[in-house]
């Protein structure tokens, strides 16, 4: 995957990076061969998932570790948009990074990322292609620590496990910088399964009630029906809603597309924040 300077990615056209110089393109290494980028946007992975065997890696963990999602290209063109993209500045953390490609087109754009995920992907995938696309050190103090320039922005990484208390020192014992520092989250492709919901929503949720601003959430709907009892695995979209309204935060829809993978089956975009904090944020 590239983003080319003149404002277009290999096949998706984009407005959001012309002005930006640091922009040249963003190269996206897949799993299957470290060595090279992505040229496309989906790699045909057939081969084992290289973290499958590591400690703290479960099947639901899983990153689609030799493509981009079509969730994860949405959100990424989504945020290239008018209304989709991020203020030059702002904080973010990616939850479920996988490869990183949304955490990376963010830095791309000026945005301060941390890219997070479970150790095995975090300290190979996500290392590599921050790495690849690695500007030398950030020095903003906006920026994450061990950040590296990315495009206007910057990138580092960090272990965040759903299923485990978020750590209070994420970025090593000795910084005290918390992921509740950050200004916005953003996610893609973390709920495709129904394990996955109650985790990934009680960590979100979380640093939303701890002050983050908001979740920008792009969701990919693969399910067959929206009964938690039907015993099917994939979740529906709306029970993604009902678990984040349930743990007090309110959902928007901001964008929405035909799945292009999968007729019938559509793409969500949605903003998500602590019912508190916007009620606040309306107040002002």
């Amino acid at each position: 995957m590239f983003v080319e300077r003149d404002g277009r990615w290999t096949r998706t056209p984009s407005e959001h990076f012309k002005d930006c110089g640091y922009c040249t393109k963003t190269t996206i290494a897949d799993d299957l061969n470290p060595e090279e980028a992505d040229e496309g946007w989906a790699v045909d992975a057939t081969e084992v998932d290289p973290y499958f065997f590591d400690d703290g890696y479960t099947l639901a963990a899983a990153t689609g570790f030799a493509r981009v999602w079509e969730g994860a290209e949405t959100l990424s063109r989504f945020l290239q948009t008018e209304r989709g993209r991020l203020d030059p500045g702002v904080r973010v953390v990616e939850l479920g990074a996988g490869v990183g490609a949304c955490g990376l087109i963010a830095a791309c754009g000026g945005a301060h990322v941390a890219l997070t995920d479970v150790a095995p992907v975090v300290e190979d995938v996500v290392r590599r292609n921050i790495a690849q696309n690695a500007l030398g050190e950030a020095t903003e103090r906006a920026a994450w620590p061990n950040a590296f320039r990315v495009g206007c922005g910057s990138a580092t990484r960090a272990t965040l496990d759903w299923t485990s208390p978020i750590p209070d020192r994420p970025f090593g014992a000795l910084d005290a910088s918390s992921l509740y520092d950050a200004d916005v989250l953003i996610a893609a492709e973390c709920v495709w399964l129904r394990d996955l919901v109650a985790p990934f929503v009680d960590t979100a949720s979380t640093l939303l009630k701890g002050g983050v601003g908001k979740l920008i959430l792009c969701v990919r709907d693969r399910s067959t029906s929206d009964d938690p009892a039907s015993g099917k695995a994939f979740a529906h979209t709306s029970e993604v809603i009902r678990a984040f309204t349930t743990a007090g935060c309110v959902v928007e829809e901001l964008h929405r597309e035909d799945s292009r993978e999968d007729f019938g089956k559509e793409i969500f975009i949605f903003s998500v924040r602590a019912a508190a904090r916007r009620e606040r944020d309306e107040a002002s």
